[in-house]
């Protein structure tokens, strides 16, 4: 069986990471990764390949600038071309992102079925790009593997069959949960002197990309207060493109308050988020590995359906409520509550997956 894996950001490898081991264990013997974004995107290329346990994306496509429409279309006509050429069995989409509704419109036209990973997510604009991302590809799926049993009777009550939808758990769980023993070794907290449980970790996904995200200024003033109300080490987790961001928009001062780290590779995140305090993000992988971690969080913006793992152990902040989160995260430090995974959170998110696909190509070919 050929496996051909559409990935749009350095997140989707998070998520395809142990799907890929999965498939290759269950007898796909040739699988392709293509990676919409830039080879720049993943550097250092050793370490964070090498981590994951990915060969090298066999296609990057280098879709980075303009439109959601234009970057969609650009990802059509250079996916065709590839589709054409590999002849997968299944392509396997991952997320909201362009590439993602790109690949499943390929697929469609082309005759392969499509596995979207993540699928049922909802924001409930549906005149924002990635929320007609999410509807169009889930529409266009042939097996939609959800996170949370909630997201399956949700999509049933769209006029989803429910036969295409399978509850398998979440693949964060499975990579974060491979991964821990290794983190934890680094003993990275101590390293940077800092007091494991009593430092704050912030991430914030680029604002350029995700409508409705916060404005980068004021999520980094709000976490500069977080610092000075708090007294606490505040951690900010920055990749190339958002220090890009900071340096072009002139914000580099907002930084002196909290301890930047640069591009951390997957391991380094994980030990820095198993030991902080509380994380505040707006990143869904990063608010699933603290949620697998055990550590409070911090969610900003808003995430409506498909996240009730989210919903159920993080505070939420909206955009409009930046100014009020130095006193969330005195709250959350002071009332840590922990309420159990979400079910099938357990490692084991990629195994259901490879079974559920290996046994509905054998019964294509029956």
């Amino acid at each position: 069986m050929k496996v051909l894996h559409v990935v749009g950001s350095r997140a989707g490898f998070f998520r395809i990471s142990p799907v890929f081991r999965a498939l290759r264990a269950a007898g796909a013997d040739h699988q392709v990764i293509v990676y919409a974004g830039h080879r720049e995107d993943l550097v250092p290329r050793d370490v964070f390949l090498e981590e994951l346990e990915l060969p090298p994306p066999n296609h990057v496509l280098g879709i980075s600038t303009g439109s959601s429409a234009i970057q969609t279309g650009r990802s059509l006509i250079a996916l065709e071309s590839i589709v054409v050429r590999e002849s997968p069995d299944w392509i396997f989409a991952v997320g909201d992102v362009d590439a993602a509704l790109a690949a499943a419109l390929v697929g469609r036209k082309n005759g392969v079925p499509l596995a979207h990973l993540e699928a049922g997510l909802r924001a409930g604009n549906s005149h924002e790009a990635v929320e007609i991302n999410r509807l169009l590809t889930d529409r266009l799926s042939d097996a939609l593997f959800v996170a949370e049993r909630e997201t399956r009777d949700h999509l049933v009550e769209e006029g989803i069959d429910a036969s295409r939808i399978h509850f398998v758990g979440n693949t964060v769980a499975d990579t974060v949960s491979r991964l821990r023993g290794r983190s934890s070794t680094l003993e990275l907290p101590a390293l940077m002197g800092m007091e494991e449980g009593a430092y704050v970790v912030a991430l914030l996904t680029r604002t350029d990309v995700v409508p409705g995200a916060a404005p980068q200024d004021e999520f980094l003033e709000a976490l500069g207060g977080v610092a000075f109300e708090t007294g606490r080490s505040t951690i900010l987790v920055m990749d190339s493109s958002s220090a890009a961001s900071v340096r072009e928009e002139g914000l580099e001062h907002l930084l002196d308050p909290t301890t930047v780290v640069h591009s951390p590779s997957y391991v380094e995140l994980i030990a820095l988020v198993e030991g902080a305090g509380v994380v505040v993000t707006n990143a869904c992988e990063v608010l699933d590995c603290a949620s697998v971690l055990g550590v409070p969080s911090i969610a900003i913006g808003d995430f409506a359906v498909g996240r009730t793992g989210i919903r159920e152990r993080s505070r939420h902040i909206s955009v409009d409520q930046l100014p009020q989160l130095p006193e969330a995260v005195i709250r959350v430090l002071t009332e840590h509550h922990e309420p159990p995974l979400p079910e099938r959170w357990d490692g084991q998110a990629a195994q259901r997956i490879a079974e559920i696909t290996m046994a509905r190509l054998l019964a294509s070919v029956a």
